[in-house]
């Protein structure tokens, strides 16, 4: 029996249409726990043509690292490696059940991967465990909690327990003076205005208000968090790995509590993601206020892989990715420049509770000038895509945006992007965002869809579609999806 993630969506959607919906939800809900697992449990098999190097948290960082047995211990000292040390065709592995924080920088041509038995090592850019009473200290204002350390640089996002999160209030400056609490939109100054349970405020450098202290406030009814949780994390405006070269490889790694992006690129040849689990990524503020054309709100951002810019040779693959504030996977880029992405492939993921699991962008030059700019061999298949609006959705200033394929704008020099044989499951907005650009080009092959019935389902070629019983018929006219499966649920159910 032929057991890939790509026959078993292919046998999934071909007995779809013979099962209920609920039938048909739990062999989803089956088949996506079957794949997490196998994608946390996949072994390192990376063949080093350079030099291994090993890090361990029993390590030492004056050891040469070369061997199991004489690792280093840090990322510090994996960071400062990148600068001489590491030559492409090195490897570097930390060892599996491993706690690592820091952010990592990367060296060209050099793979960064696991060794030893037992889970993924685990990248995790905050400082420590917060969950500890003494850090945390009442206030004047009953149930509002002071973070007992102070950090200037942004925190997008506090995590308890690794199943849930607590909003962050993004201030807004109106343009009649208000300071709102742009989300709920009412007043908000400072800590004294935290109304919901579960809710935060950073008086950052990068926040908007009357005072900048660093200092950081959480209402949390319940008690002293630090008492009720045993795990408290937050999500530090660093990204998780920095690549930094052509040719890399990053592999069978937990990235985590990175406010920026999970695994962050500039233009890049040849990066390779695979075998990952990347979670609670994003949040941070990329823009203050006004950062974005009317916007009165500052713009948050966050991406569990990211390359911004020129993309080539550029793969995803098996990875878990959950709970990122902006995107799974994403390559995009700016508008002003020459520009060629070619060979990009997302293939054999799960991706779930995302504001958009694939995102991509690249829009045609400004009127009057003109750039060498092409898009091309773009490749998302065998992906089970669910549960679009997870953990940005609540979260961020703007609304209505949530999509799990969302193509902000591709330029009109497109030629070869295929959607195949991918689980599309439901979606808090739409399930496709494609407007009358280079996006509408992509061609879907062999997909099944499940929305709710009558529910939002794509923006193709400009026009808004509903998931309804004539979407199959109105899809036909764009010319952009073969052997689709439609099937209706009665409600989000999450």
């Amino acid at each position: 029996m032929n057991n890939t993630a790509e026959a078993r969506i292919k046998a999934l959607k071909a007995a779809a249409e013979s099962m209920s919906a609920a039938e048909l939800q739990d062999k989803i809900e089956a088949l996506t726990n079957e794949r997490i697992a196998e994608i946390r449990a996949t072994k390192t098999e990376i063949e080093v043509k350079g030099q291994s190097y090993y890090v361990s948290v029993e390590g030492c960082d004056d050891n040469d690292g070369k061997t199991p047995q004489t690792p280093w211990q840090s990322i510090a000292k994996v960071n400062a490696a990148s600068e001489g040390i590491l030559k492409a065709g090195d490897a570097v592995f930390f060892r599996r059940g491993d706690l690592f924080r820091g952010s990592v920088q990367t060296a060209a041509g050099v793979t960064y991967s696991a060794y030893g038995e037992g889970e993924k090592p685990m990248i995790y850019v905050w400082d420590k465990n917060s969950a500890s009473p003494e850090l945390w200290k009442k206030t004047d204002v009953e149930g509002v909690w002071e973070y007992a350390e102070v950090y200037d640089i942004d925190i997008g996002a506090i995590i308890f327990d690794d199943r849930t999160y607590a909003r962050k209030v993004y201030q807004s400056n109106e343009e009649d003076g208000r300071w709102l609490d742009f989300r709920a939109k009412r007043e908000f100054h400072d800590y004294h205005d935290l109304v919901d349970d579960m809710s935060f405020w950073h008086s950052s450098q990068n926040s908007q208000g009357e005072e900048k202290t660093g200092k950081l406030y959480l209402r949390c009814n319940a008690g002293n968090p630090g008492e009720i949780y045993s795990d408290i994390e937050m999500n530090k405006k660093m990204s998780g790995i920095r690549i930094g070269g052509d040719g890399i490889h990053i592999d069978n790694l937990c990235i985590a509590h990175a406010g920026v992006h999970g695994i962050a690129s500039g233009k890049r040849d040849g990066l390779l993601v695979t075998n990952c689990e990347i979670k609670w990524i994003g949040g941070t503020i990329q823009c203050p206020i006004r950062g974005y054309g009317t916007r009165s709100w500052p713009t948050p951002f966050g991406n569990a892989v990211e390359i911004y810019g020129e993309a080539r040779n550029y793969t995803v693959d098996n990875c878990y990715i959950w709970q990122a504030y902006d995107a799974g996977v994403t390559h995009q880029g700016p508008s002003k420049c020459d520009i060629a992405c070619e060979n990009n492939n997302y293939t054999n993921n799960v991706i779930t509770d995302c504001v958009y699991a694939v995102e991509i962008f690249y829009g045609n030059a400004p009127a009057g000038e003109t750039f060498d700019r092409y898009f091309k061999s773009t490749h998302v298949e065998n992906n089970i895509l669910r549960r679009g609006g997870g953990f940005g959705h609540d979260a961020r200033p703007d609304e209505g945006v949530t999509a799990l394929i969302r193509n902000g704008g591709i330029m009109d020099n497109t030629t070869d992007y295929t959607v195949t044989n991918n689980i599309f499951d439901r979606s808090r907005e739409k399930i496709v965002q494609a407007s009358n650009d280079g996006g509408s080009k992509a061609q879907y092959y062999d997909n099944l869809f499940v929305q709710v019935k009558g529910g939002k389902y794509v923006t193709r070629c400009g026009k808004d579609y509903r998931y309804d019983e004539d979407v199959a018929k109105n899809i036909a006219e764009t010319n952009t999806e073969t052997n689709s499966t439609y099937i209706f649920v009665d409600e989000l159910g999450y």
